[in-house]
């Protein structure tokens, strides 16, 4: 047989190749007994009758009688490729049906696993590690925005944004009524950009102390969210990596350090004197 590209589209439509080879040998010539077919199709004889019966059921041949033969001939094509799609139609719907139901009776048993995994702590959850300079400055900004009663921070060189930006992050939640405490490096006071950064924001109501060495940069808000900014490695271009922590525990322990901090801090005597000079004059 040369319809080896007939074959090869009845294969795509659903049927096996020995189905193909049988119906495509049919198609040749009607009324043809078993054995005949076998042979024409090339296909073993002991499972010829298996095939035959299949294409029966699939409404792509039918049997006849020949005296005291069983004859079987082709149905014609466009009622047998279009019986063979519907029956493909229904095996496919059956089968959208069986994973649908498969799916609910699955998803029956997970959901009380993914409610359980929802309630358990997930230690890592009250940590989030921000590595770019630009989101840093975005999660400060955002917490900075979000603070309701108190803001503390440690703040030293080098910093993530500029001077300008910082002076508007403090102006802010000054301007809400949010109290400010920050504890500078002493050494900050020794440049001028720096002094007046710290000028400034005292100015707008900060309060502002200073100690010998900030150990780290640090940032709370309300007691309840701290962001810890670690510098990567020293240089004229430094790289920050900071920790936003939300856990109860741990913000709390900060907040007793930059106490015990605040506790040991001198006052900025310049920019406490600016600030009683301008109460005097009120």
């Amino acid at each position: 047989m040369e319809n080896l590209d007939f074959k090869d589209q009845l294969l795509s439509l659903g049927l096996t190749r020995y189905e193909a080879l049988v119906y495509l040998a049919l198609l040749e010539r009607q009324d043809t007994t078993p054995p005949q077919i076998a042979v024409r199709a090339a296909v073993p004889r002991q499972r010829i009758y298996d095939i035959l019966a299949s294409l029966i059921a699939r409404g792509m041949c039918a049997e006849g009688h020949s005296g005291q033969r069983s004859v079987f001939r082709a149905v014609a094509p466009a009622d047998a490729l279009t019986a063979l799609l519907d029956e493909r139609e229904r095996r496919e719907e059956d089968e959208r049906v069986r994973q649908r139901a498969q799916a609910r009776s699955l998803a029956d048993a997970l959901t009380p696993i993914f409610h359980a995994g929802s309630d358990a702590d997930d230690p890592m959850a009250y940590i989030e590690v921000i590595a770019q300079s630009q989101r840093i400055a975005e999660r400060a900004y955002a917490l900075a925005e979000k603070a309701e009663q108190e803001i503390r921070v440690c703040f030293k060189r080098p910093s993530i944004i500029s001077d300008a930006d910082n002076k508007r992050l403090v102006e802010g939640p000054l301007r809400r009524g949010v109290r400010y405490r920050a504890i500078y490096e002493k050494q900050m006071l020794a440049d001028p950009e720096s002094r007046e950064l710290v000028r400034q924001c005292v100015e707008w109501g900060q309060q502002a102390r200073c100690v010998d060495e900030v150990p780290v940069k640090l940032q709370l808000h309300d007691g309840g969210i701290a962001l810890l900014s670690l510098q990567d490695s020293p240089g004229e271009a430094p790289r920050f990596t900071a920790i936003a922590v939300t856990n109860a525990g741990l913000t709390q322990m900060l907040g007793l350090a930059f106490e015990a901090l605040w506790a040991q801090a001198e006052e900025i005597p310049d920019v406490s004197v600016h600030n009683d000079s301008d109460k005097d004059g009120e």
